[in-house]
Parts: structure tokens; sequence; C-alpha cells
């Protein structure tokens, strides 16, 4: 596992979701912990700021709860709408040497 700060955190955590070893919770709270607070954007190339900053909007507003979405579903970010940001995102940075 990388540092909090460490950009190779941001691909590994993209990695342990679609490979199933975390859930979108988890996902979302450490993808929080590690681009929103720690990573430096310095150390990013423009293309990984603008694909992190895409799916650090969605993964914050992620709900797990079906009454949120019931509430304001135009305000939270379903597991479906997560999941499709990750493989976008996994896909627009697969050439990024993360190193």
């Amino acid at each position: 596992m990388y540092d909090k700060n460490d950009k190779r955190r941001l691909y590994w955590l993209i990695d342990q979701y679609l490979s199933g070893k975390i859930n979108e919770p988890v996902f979302c709270n450490e993808f929080y912990y590690s681009y929103d607070l720690e990573v430096n954007n310095d150390i990013l190339t423009d293309m990984e700021k603008v694909a992190f900053a895409e799916l650090s909007k969605v993964s914050s507003r992620f709900s797990q709860y079906e009454e949120d979405h019931k509430l304001n579903p135009s305000a939270f970010s379903t597991a479906e709408e997560l999941r499709r940001k990750i493989i976008e995102v996994k896909g627009k940075l697969q050439y990024q040497n993360p190193l």
C-alpha cells in the first residue's frame, strides 16, 4: 500500500475497487483522504488533474442510501454512476505513469 500523499495510491484505490477488494463507501472515503486532503496537485499531470477532479466530484456525492436518492436524486451519486466514473478514469489514465 502507498502513503495517502502518494499519487500511486489513487491508482491503487481504483484497482482495489474494480477488483472487488473494497466497496463504494471505502473507496470514497479513502479517495477523499488521499486526493482531497493529502496529494499535492503539483505532482499530478494535467490529465490526472482533470480525471481525478471529475472522480472526486462523483465520489464526494456518493450515497449508498436509497432514501437520499429519493429525496434528491440529482444531489447524490449512485453506485452505478460511481463505478462508471471509476472505469472512465481508469481508461483515461491507463497510459499515465503514476511514478
